[in-house]
C-alpha cells in the first residue's frame, strides 16, 4: 500500500493522533494559554510540538536538562593556576 493511499487526510498536513496525558499543572497551563490565544487546546499542544521541535533542530537535545560540560581539571591530576 502506498503512502499516499493510507494517509488519511490529503491535504498538507499529515495528521498524526497521539493519546497522550499530562500532569493537571500541565493541562490548566494549557486551557489559560488556549484561553488567552483564542485557540483550542489541541491546536496549543501542536504548536508547542512544532516549537520543541525546532529546539531539537537546533541544539539536537529532546530534553530541557542541563547540558553536560566537560571538567575543566581533568581527575588525573592536573592543577589549575588562578591568576591574582
Amino acid at each position: 500500500m502506498s503512502e499516499s493511499t493510507r494517509k488519511k487526510n490529503k491535504g498538507p498536513d499529515f495528521r498524526v493522533y497521539v493519546g497522550t496525558s499530562f500532569p493537571n499543572g500541565i493541562f490548566c497551563e494549557i486551557e489559560v494559554l488556549a484561553k488567552e490565544h483564542r485557540l483550542a487546546a489541541a491546536q496549543i499542544v501542536r504548536e508547542l510540538f512544532l516549537r520543541g521541535l525546532a529546539a531539537y533542530q537546533r541544539d539536537g537535545r529532546i530534553s530541557e536538562g542541563a547540558q553536560e560540560v566537560e571538567p575543566l581539571i581533568s581527575a588525573q591530576g592536573d592543577t589549575a593556576e588562578i591568576a591574582a
